[in-house]
């Protein structure tokens, strides 16, 4: 969860005053991305306790430098966080990250931890999680004493973890270009990377339960509905400010710059701060801070915690062997390759999301938003737009091998490829595999963590001979 600096006492009066800063940042343009691993104790089955995430969080960062290991808010997750590079310097920064996953997976094997083989730990509930909330000020304001108006909010972020992808947009119209492409293909993109256990805090869930987490965040999640009113990428970025200064806020920097609760029932914004004399960056920041759309935009930052520019994020990627690197290589490319993008623009087009019709379209993604969360266990088999998803995912993989021509990265998109192609997810191999809740966990205990070392595979290709022993049919080809 992206830091505030409480220090910046500058005051907010409108939207010109923090503008210039959502601009870009041209050919300078980079990108990088943030994984979240869940751990537990195999021995106990219970999730990394809060004196076990401390010990595992300082033993890692002491073998590599940089300040690279972040605590989210309770202790079963540590973040980690690459590199940031040009389009040239995606190998490096892949290189990085899963470096930084090994020493952090190895070092939990080594305190007697393990990291969680799926996307979230099937058996535990949000109420279980949120017993264990990290010492940090932002989180212990938020999160305790719990409060019934924030149910949604606390377990989504218990529950619920995912891979973020950043880059720092060039400029205006690059931004809304690519959130809106991103958002449009985004009920894809979440089945595309799902690697969940068809389990939803201890209980069978048939469709994709972080989806369904995120639409219980209301306003501050899913679809920025700015997204298809906007007329160009300035205007997005207003309205995105004004979203941000009437976003109700449960917390806010006082006059001291302490982090302070606001009661229930008295939630107020940015714009009830203004008229309390508190309209600061701080606050500002904040607010936005505490939106969490599945394409969010966050602050970029110097060494001292002040606000530089701005970057997106999308965040719908599940976790797992491959899916970090997979949401990577899609988004980079998406933003770095205009040819590409143009290709996917016309592939989405075809199957009824473009910015010309903006009614069908909104129309066409909320349908397929539902139907992804409630896929029912059909995964690619559902409607997306005015066509099946399996059917786009075959076209989309024939479009991203052609964009990744001769850049060294056919193995790392072997994964990518082989799901579009077979319309065999990670979550579907797991409800094939791991049909009861009991076979989930059983496999949390004794699959051995050298799984992780080899991004350049997912659970199609992994567990192959097994997949065909229970399931004869379950990952064919998707015929044409």
């Amino acid at each position: 969860m992206s830091e505030v600096n409480a220090r910046d006492s500058r005051i907010i009066e409108s939207e010109d005053d923090v503008f210039d800063l959502y601009l870009g940042a041209g050919d300078q343009a980079k990108t990088g991305l943030e994984v979240e691993l869940a751990f537990f104790d195999p021995n106990t089955m219970k999730p990394m306790s809060l004196a076990q995430n401390k010990l595992l969080k300082n033993a890692a960062q002491a073998r590599h430098e940089g300040d690279w290991v972040h605590t989210e808010p309770t202790a079963d997750i540590l973040e980690i966080v690459s590199i940031a590079g040009t389009p040239d310097e995606r190998k490096n920064i892949l290189s990085d990250i899963n470096n930084k996953m090994k020493i952090l997976t190895d070092k939990a094997t080594e305190l007697g931890l393990k990291r969680s083989y799926f996307q979230e730990l099937p058996d535990q509930t949000g109420k279980e999680l949120l017993e264990h909330i990290v010492e940090a000020e932002r989180y212990q304001i938020m999160y305790w004493p719990h409060r019934e108006d924030m149910t949604d909010i606390v377990t989504y972020f218990a529950v619920c973890k995912s891979n973020q992808i950043s880059v720092s947009h060039k400029d205006p119209d690059h931004l809304l270009d690519n959130m809106r492409r991103l958002y449009f293909l985004a009920p894809f993109l979440f089945l595309l990377t799902d690697n969940s256990s068809g389990f939803n805090q201890g209980q069978p869930f048939s469709g994709h339960q972080g989806m369904m987490h995120r639409a219980s965040l209301g306003a501050r999640g899913g679809i920025l509905p700015y997204i298809f009113t906007a007329q160009n990428g300035e205007d997005f970025i207003r309205k995105h400010i004004d979203y941000v200064m009437n976003n109700k806020l449960f917390m806010f920097y006082n006059e001291s710059g302490t982090l302070t609760r606001i009661p229930s029932g008295t939630w107020g914004s940015f714009e009830k701060l203004r008229r309390e004399g508190l309209n600061t960056a701080s606050n500002y920041y904040l607010a936005q801070s505490i939106l969490w759309p599945d394409i969010k935009i966050a602050t970029l930052k110097n060494s001292d915690g002040d606000v530089t520019g701005h970057r997106y994020e999308p965040r719908m990627f599940g976790v797992g062997i491959h899916q970090h690197q997979s949401a990577f290589l899609v988004t980079s490319e998406l933003a770095f390759n205009e040819n590409f993008a143009a290709d996917v623009d016309a592939l989405l087009a075809s199957y009824g999301f473009n910015t010309t019709d903006v009614p069908t379209t909104k129309q066409n993604l909320e349908a397929a938003y539902k139907n992804a969360e409630n896929h029912n266990g059909k995964f690619f088999d559902i409607a997306y737009g005015a066509g099946l998803m399996k059917y786009f995912a075959k076209n989309f993989a024939d479009l991203i091998e052609k964009a990744f021509i001769g850049k060294g990265f056919d193995d790392e998109l072997e994964p990518l490829l082989s799901i579009c192609r077979s319309s065999c997810t990670d979550g579907k191999v797991n409800r094939v595999l791991f049909p009861t809740l009991e076979s989930s966990i059983e496999f949390q205990k004794s699959h051995d963590p050298a799984i992780f070392n080899n991004p350049n595979t997912c659970a199609h290709l992994l567990f192959e001979k097994d997949i065909k022993q229970k399931s004869p049919t379950a990952c064919t080809q998707a015929s044409t």
